[in-house]
């Protein structure tokens, strides 16, 4: 089942949840000695927190082994940013990832003492998430670029990165641009649903921004009970929002080659600075188009992987897509 607790981070007492597999989940009377699987990671993205791994994705990948760990970041009604703050930098959700990702490492190692375990997690991101995850790396790899230090020294602390729908590297401009070509309709509702929060009222546009454009609760299972309940957390859960204008001074295309490629990542898998990369975007996804799921996949150096579901790909009927 999973766990809701609060844990003291550097900056911040954040709200975290967790669930771990059973006993049960490997029959192997040995299991207790053989090395567990790397735990996951979930990071939410806008108008999101950890709730919403915790409906489908964190019980489901832990009955299959995986210790499911998930954070609401600063700012979220779980993890307080401070008094009056109605903003938060892109910075402060690294350094909670950073400290998130240290916590899961440390407690990981304490629960399995009695194996040689080297805990080193995937994160796991949508939407804005992945963006945090982009700068995450940039902040642990982009030093070693103009560093005398020998690169085979660098001890990455994970092992993976998986970005679901997430934010391109160029942030929200391109695709605002190409929203205004393709549709003045569907991008005023883009702008009116996320800027100016009217997806948290307006159960149309909610249904038709995350759950699939046209979409009802008889075809794609979101009632609206449901509907209802997830309008609730997202009011929550923008007591403070990102700073567009200062993350617009410092995207991650910034530091990217004339491919769009980070200039701090490696093809060769042996090298430190390579890092495993699934890019994930869905077909039916009203919010991040499939030319920012392709950005974002030149950005890791690999193949997008597109998928049949809307933008909350891990709420839904769809969620196992």
């Amino acid at each position: 089942s999973v766990e809701t607790k609060k844990i003291h981070l550097s900056q911040v007492s954040a709200e975290i949840m967790t669930c771990r597999p059973t006993k049960h989940t490997n029959p192997n009377p040995f299991s207790h000695l053989m090395r567990p699987k790397q735990p996951l990671i979930f990071i939410h993205g806008s108008f999101h927190a950890s709730w919403c791994w915790a409906e489908n994705f964190m019980p489901y990948l832990s009955s299959c082994g995986y210790p499911c760990y998930a954070i609401s970041l600063r700012g979220t009604g779980g993890t307080f940013a401070g008094e009056g703050v109605k903003k938060v930098k892109i910075e402060q959700h690294v350094q909670d990832i950073t400290d998130f990702i240290k916590y899961v490492q440390e407690n990981e190692s304490e629960l399995n003492a009695n194996v040689d375990s080297n805990p080193k997690p995937v994160l796991i991101a949508h939407s804005f998430g992945g963006l945090a995850i982009m700068k995450y790396l940039e902040n642990q790899l982009l030093p070693l670029q103009d560093s005398d230090d020998d690169a085979s020294s660098v001890n990455l602390p994970i092992s993976g990165v998986v970005s679901m729908c997430s934010v391109p590297p160029s942030g929200n401009g391109k695709m605002t641009m190409r929203f205004l070509k393709r549709s003045l309709k569907d991008s005023w509702k883009v702008t009116a649903g996320l800027a100016m929060k009217k997806c948290i009222s307006d159960e149309k546009l909610c249904r038709e921004l995350f759950f699939d454009e046209g979409c009802n609760e008889d075809v794609h299972g979101i009632s609206s009970d449901d509907l209802k309940r997830i309008q609730g957390y997202f009011e929550r859960d923008t007591v403070a929002t990102i700073d567009l204008m200062d993350l617009a001074k410092k995207l991650p295309s910034i530091h990217t080659d004339e491919n769009g490629k980070a200039i701090f990542l490696e093809n060769d898998i042996a090298s430190p600075n390579f890092v495993p990369a699934l890019v994930i975007g869905a077909r039916d996804d009203f919010i991040v188009d499939e030319e920012g799921v392709v950005e974002l996949a030149k950005y890791y150096g690999v193949e997008e992987v597109m998928v049949e579901s809307p933008h909350d790909v891990m709420l839904g009927t769809r969620w196992k897509n």
